[in-house]
């Protein structure tokens, strides 16, 4: 029988789970999932932003890992028919994923074992506001959808009844709050009064940044980043009256965001519109064209999106 070799055996086991935790760790990243409705938390950069980012992280390599929640198919999509396969879904580093991967350029991943959608969610507008770049809308935006979702996850938020100015947010409720911008049941009060202490603003602050968020929510994404970027400009008070349409088709441009408002007897405020509109189609042209250009996944939408952007510009030039 022959004599074990203790020190080549430690030395095939110490390769052999490197080895494993290579195989593992590169199997999570070809597994990485992107949920839209989270890829709506992440403020999009503007282009110099993004050209900067890109740069960098060419030269200097990806410094910073990428968050991914892990999970399960079946908590993720309630129709996937294998609910027990791990899923591995992205909370932070969108845009540096896509230059990434468009590039092949190494990452390095670290795995978040959150226990819902709901609590990644809350961790990434936390995230978000705590970021010093942030402009005021995107702060106003975040906050207000830090209290929407949990207003949502109460069961007591229905932003259809919402009042905006001259409607009203949960008619029928026993105990009620007046505030500028309409009525507010008592659980509403107090969710409020808790977010406006621990952002240090005033409650009304916080009832009106609600508004704003649910308004923006109409948007498409596209739309919204570039209202919360400041890339078009677009008054506050006009994407607050869309909180309480009953649309539920994605808004994507100020003409048609223009025509919903007139509808309810308002005028958009843009500010020389025929220039603004052809500033805002061409920034959205560049926008289209620059998530294809470092996107390693084209989908067909996103081609249509741009093909929709120059036929726009095209016309109103």
């Amino acid at each position: 029988m022959a004599k074990l070799n203790i020190k080549n055996a430690i030395g095939e086991k110490t390769k052999q789970a490197l080895n494993n935790s290579y195989i593992t760790s590169e199997q999570i990243k070809q597994n990485i999932q992107i949920l839209e409705e989270l890829r709506g938390f992440i403020p999009s950069p503007t282009d110099d932003e993004l050209n900067q980012l890109e740069q960098n992280i060419i030269k200097n390599g990806c410094k910073d890992a990428l968050l991914l929640w892990e999970t399960t198919q079946g908590v993720v999509n309630g129709a996937s028919i294998t609910p027990n396969a791990p899923a591995y879904i992205l909370v932070d580093g969108h845009n540096r994923y896509r230059i990434c991967t468009a590039r092949n350029i190494n990452f390095n991943v670290q795995l978040m074992p959150f226990l819902s959608l709901k609590e990644v969610k809350d961790y990434m507008i936390d995230l978000q506001l705590g970021r010093r770049n942030l402009t005021p809308q995107q702060t106003s935006y975040f906050r207000g959808l830090r209290y929407n979702l949990e207003k949502t996850e109460k069961g007591k938020y229905d932003r259809n009844d919402h009042k905006s100015q001259s409607g009203t947010y949960g008619e029928n409720d026993e105990e009620k709050h007046n505030s500028h911008f309409g009525t507010y049941d008592k659980n509403s009060l107090s969710t409020s009064e808790k977010l406006a202490k621990e952002y240090k603003v005033g409650r009304n602050t916080i009832l009106r940044d609600a508004e704003f968020a649910a308004g923006l929510d109409k948007l498409d994404n596209d739309l919204k980043n570039a209202v919360l970027s400041g890339e078009i400009k677009i008054g506050k008070a006009d994407i607050q009256k869309l909180a309480k349409t009953k649309r539920t088709e994605l808004i994507g441009s100020t003409e048609k965001l223009e025509d919903i408002l007139t509808e309810k007897g308002t005028t958009l405020s843009v500010k020389d519109k025929p220039k603004a509109r052809v500033e805002e189609t061409k920034k959205m042209l560049v926008r289209a064209f620059e998530k294809i250009r470092i996107s390693s996944d084209i989908k067909t939408k996103d081609v249509d999106k741009l093909i929709e952007w120059a036929e726009k510009l095209k016309q109103l030039i």
